[in-house]
């Protein structure tokens, strides 16, 4: 199977928000409309924002410029995985709700396209590139906020925690933070492209997982004063709440960290709360 499959059949539950758009049943026509749902070109139209184009080691990246107005602190909030802020290869925006809202405010919003790279160290350099850029060339705050959706937690957290004085807060939506549960150690091998990996067998990640797992490598997070919230379902079978979000906030409130997780009932890895959450959205506009 390779890493492309691999990555929309890792989206397959961001179909239940296709289908909340009146997309598709669960039909062979839909796994078509699934597997086209991430863009492989960066294109979006916004109420109160204008998409520039950036490209970083040949990566596909964004910035989107609020035009009614601009925040004094020049606030911006990062997007993983880099798809869901701007049309996805259908033309829909899956973060509509938040993102008109960040740009109404005076947020910026950006993303890298990293592909299913699990955290790894590589992506997290050119996740770090692309932060350079937009901080020296667009003047954007020292401190970003991240939303993690889905695997996007993974790349999100394994910036962030190398980087912990770059980040002021992080909002996860049903985010995977323990890669042992989601992908699994041997999918965290297989999964991300050539250059964006590990670099190592099973073997040796297994040996060495503290060291790369995000879940295990919140310390500097803590330290740093970074903020956390988690919106999460409780029938979640893809990527399971208390392995990964409930556990990652246990852990976080140990080493003095501010982190809350809101629960869900009811809801799996997918669904309208998770796109239109008034608590995820005043967290990522809190002053």
């Amino acid at each position: 199977m390779s890493a492309r499959l691999v990555l929309t059949i890792s989206f397959a539950v961001l179909a239940a928000d296709a289908c909340r758009a009146g997309g598709p049943a669960e039909t062979p026509e839909h796994a078509e409309y699934v597997r086209k749902m991430i863009p492989t070109r960066i294109a979006g139209s916004y109420k109160a924002g204008k998409l520039i184009v950036i490209s970083v080691r040949g990566r596909m990246a964004y910035l989107v410029e609020p035009t009614s107005k601009v925040d004094p602190q020049k606030r911006w909030v990062w997007t993983f995985p880099f798809w869901l802020s701007i049309n996805d290869g259908h033309g829909r925006l899956q973060h509509r709700f938040y993102v008109e809202k960040l740009l109404g405010a005076g947020f910026h919003v950006a993303g890298i396209d990293v592909g299913t790279s699990c955290g790894s160290p590589a992506a997290a350099e050119v996740c770090q590139e692309f932060y350079q850029r937009l901080v020296h060339e667009h003047g954007l705050n020292r401190r970003a906020r991240l939303i993690g959706q889905s695997n996007g937690g993974l790349i999100a957290y394994g910036w962030a925690f190398r980087h912990p004085e770059c980040v002021e807060r992080i909002a996860g939506i049903c985010p995977a933070t323990d890669f042992r549960t989601w992908p699994s150690l041997p999918n965290v091998v297989a999964f991300p492209t050539r250059g964006l990996d590990y670099g190592l067998t099973h073997e040796q990640l297994a040996a060495r997982v503290t060291e790369f797992n995000p879940i295990d490598n919140l310390r500097p997070l803590a330290e740093a004063g970074v903020k956390i919230l988690h919106i999460h379902g409780d029938q979640d079978d893809l990527v399971p709440l208390p392995a990964n979000s409930l556990e990652l906030a246990a852990r976080y409130k140990k080493l003095g960290g501010s982190a809350q997780v809101v629960v869900l009932k009811g809801l799996g890895h997918g669904g309208t709360p998770l796109y239109e959450s008034a608590p995820f959205l005043a967290f990522l506009l809190a002053d």
